[in-house]
């Protein structure tokens, strides 16, 4: 008996080699955001699991929470200093704690992908980021880029006057309603889970996201049209709660960043090679893709960033001359 004891102590320590050290608790992070399982937000969130496992030998440990199952983009947000989520993949949402996050919103700010980049690495970046913990209390780890975001129907919109009396889906963000209201459309706040029966059901006639949601949320069974828009290109942030940081060791914390980096360059490559694909993958699911009339979209908005926060117009400008 005494052997066996013996023989099972040294399994454990064994064991204990490629875990945890005896004793240590084990930290559970909640990364919860609102993408399907096979978009590329969910697949870097899964990769940043793994990475955060192996560099802090098993100490922390990230469940990923897909496609709303912790709640909207907004929810996860405010869950976080509850102790709902920890970790969560936000930008226009949090323009409720940030304003300054809105000016990677407005629209036609970005020319492509490395204007994001450019942008992103500015000082510019840095103050949202630092507005963003001071007034959220969340702590930006990582950054995605998305596509940009078209406007999905079930007529063909080819200039602003098409969408008069439209009515939209759009973030629960000032700017965006103030935007599609000089649009002529009619803006209707919604959590993104509640968009596709939302469509189905007609109480709205249409949304606006980048390509890979309306494919991963297969938008294309109840919507005809995806408009050429690109009314908005933008990052998103990864972010998680500061105090839920703070409580890692300094080790941890560390790991998380350095998973928090490999994170994003992993996605970005996805990310590039899914946009390409994209486009004939909504075809090939009925999808006709309708090009619009940019200039009139563009001076329908041209004064909105002037008149709605005039506060970050020099931070703006600065953008563009990037």
């Amino acid at each position: 008996m005494k052997k066996m004891w013996f023989v099972c102590l040294c399994v454990l320590l064994l064991v204990g080699i490629s875990g945890p050290a005896l004793g240590q608790e084990t930290v559970t992070l909640k990364f919860a955001h609102v993408a399907a399982r096979d978009n590329t937000w969910h697949l870097g969130a899964v990769k940043f699991a793994e990475l955060v496992d192996a560099k802090t030998n098993g100490e922390v440990k990230v469940i990923v929470y897909p496609d709303s199952e912790l709640g909207s983009e907004r929810e996860t947000v405010e869950g976080i200093p509850m102790g709902l989520s920890d970790i969560t993949i936000s930008a226009d949402s949090l323009a409720l704690w940030a304003p300054s996050i809105s000016l990677q919103s407005q629209l036609f700010t970005f020319r492509d992908g490395e204007h994001i980049k450019k942008f992103m690495n500015s000082e510019v970046a840095e103050k949202i980021r630092s507005e963003i913990l001071n007034k959220a209390g969340l702590r930006v780890i990582a950054w995605f880029e998305r596509g940009p975001r078209y406007i999905t129907s079930n007529r063909p919109i080819r200039k602003v006057e098409d969408l008069k009396g439209f009515k939209i889906r759009v973030p629960d963000v000032p700017l965006f309603i103030k935007a599609f209201q000089a649009f002529g459309a009619t803006p209707v706040p919604m959590a993104f889970g509640e968009v596709f029966t939302s469509l189905q059901q007609g109480v709205i006639d249409g949304q606006e996201n980048p390509l890979a949601l309306i494919y991963s949320q297969k938008f294309y069974e109840v919507q005809k049209y995806i408009n050429r828009t690109a009314h908005v290109r933008q990052g998103i942030f990864v972010v998680m709660g500061e105090e839920k940081f703070k409580s890692l060791s300094a080790k941890n914390q560390q790991a998380v960043l350095e998973a928090a980096q490999e994170m994003q360059e992993y996605e970005h490559s996805l990310f590039l090679a899914k946009e390409k694909e994209l486009e004939e993958e909504l075809k090939a699911h009925g999808a006709q893709f309708i090009d619009v009339d940019l200039e009139g979209f563009k001076k329908a908005v041209a004064d909105i960033i002037k008149d709605y926060y005039p506060e970050y117009l020099e931070d703006y400008k600065k953008i563009l001359a990037l």
